[in-house]
């Protein structure tokens, strides 16, 4: 299913070859392991527009078992219109598996084109996570479902949509991989769950990319040793407000007769290691959702970071606030450095 594709470092990820990429180096300025590479994998999920939905994995290489971080792209959010026959739709390409794929790419800063003009992804964090010897997967969400929906258990009006959410899926799925032998083995990727160490892992959500997380919890999931939001919302209540019109449509058909708010933050209970990273000049979300949050994850002794930038998404930008991040995460301990230079 996977063959080998060589490609230079910047690529324009719009003529990227998603789904059938066996094996690529990582590199970034800052990485100081060797032989880092990056493998992509079709997942047996399909995309709305009938290809397979991939996820990335990143392999350090080492002798000893590895922890694991799950990483969820921002940007996991459509709200366009209702598609007219359920063979057909409209929507922007955020429900194509290349535009779901070229998330990831950005995240590494591998691809030279950016789709998601919001974040500025200079792949610190993936960075910062490999030099500190750990594992990681990048699921991709070409569903427009803020992760949310599951076939079997929270399923958006396929019929009337034209295609069936799965974001909740895709999540379970990385994490089902990690330790399902069974299901590694029917699917013939093993290698994914070569020298991993469950007992150290992290989940990490970029942006909407938290909702991931908020999702998996919902589920009844046990949780990660360390969890880390970036710019991810709280609460979903304060989109009620009329200017938030196309983002009412969208939440209205992602949770159907559900109320959002039965799936925010509040609603689960995080690990004690877990990082709050947001500002006061979020581009995306209303400040009170991100404020929210962040009383939430100080109220139990979590680490709180206000970047105080205009900016959405700052782990990834920042190389100093990256290394602190992965150092929380693996010891529950970051030095805040509250001169950062956030680009």
């Amino acid at each position: 299913m996977l063959f080998s594709f060589l490609m230079a470092c910047w690529m324009d990820s719009s003529t990227l070859p998603t789904l059938n990429i066996d094996v690529i180096n990582f590199s970034n300025e800052y990485l100081e392991r060797p032989n880092v590479q990056v493998y992509i994998y079709d997942s047996p999920l399909i995309c709305p527009d009938g290809n397979p939905a991939s996820f990335f994995f990143i392999k350090p290489q080492s002798e000893t078992p590895t922890p694991i971080a799950v990483v969820f792209h921002s940007g996991a959010l459509d709200y366009d219109d209702l598609v007219e026959a359920e063979e057909t739709y409209r929507a922007t390409g955020r429900l194509r598996s290349e535009w779901a794929s070229s998330r990831v790419w950005e995240t590494l800063n591998l691809s030279r084109k950016t789709l998601d003009t919001a974040v500025t992804d200079l792949g610190y964090l993936p960075t910062a996570l490999a030099n500190a010897g750990v594992a990681q997967l990048y699921p991709t969400n070409c569903w427009g479902d803020l992760w949310h929906n599951s076939l079997d258990t929270q399923s958006n009006d396929g019929i009337s949509e034209g295609y069936d959410r799965r974001g909740l899926d895709m999540a379970q799925f990385m994490l089902n991989l990690q330790s399902d032998v069974t299901l590694a083995e029917e699917l013939g990727l093993q290698t994914v769950q070569d020298n991993l160490d469950n007992t150290q892992n992290i989940w990490i959500g970029l942006g909407s990319g938290g909702q991931a997380i908020i999702e998996l919890l919902n589920q009844g999931n046990t949780a990660p040793t360390a969890i880390v939001f970036d710019s991810s919302p709280s609460d979903w209540s304060v989109y009620n407000d009329d200017d938030f019109e196309f983002e009412q449509t969208a939440l209205e058909r992602i949770f159907g007769a559900t109320n959002p708010s039965d799936f925010n933050l509040d609603s689960v209970n995080v690990p004690e290691r877990s990082a709050w990273i947001w500002s006061n000049g979020d581009s995306q979300h209303p400040i009170a959702t991100l404020e929210s949050g962040a009383e939430s994850i100080e109220s139990i002794g979590g680490w709180v970071v206000d970047t105080n930038s205009i900016g959405h998404v700052f782990v990834n930008r920042d190389w100093n606030l990256a290394e602190q991040t992965v150092q929380y995460a693996l010891t529950g301990s970051a030095q805040v450095d509250t001169n950062s230079d956030v680009e």
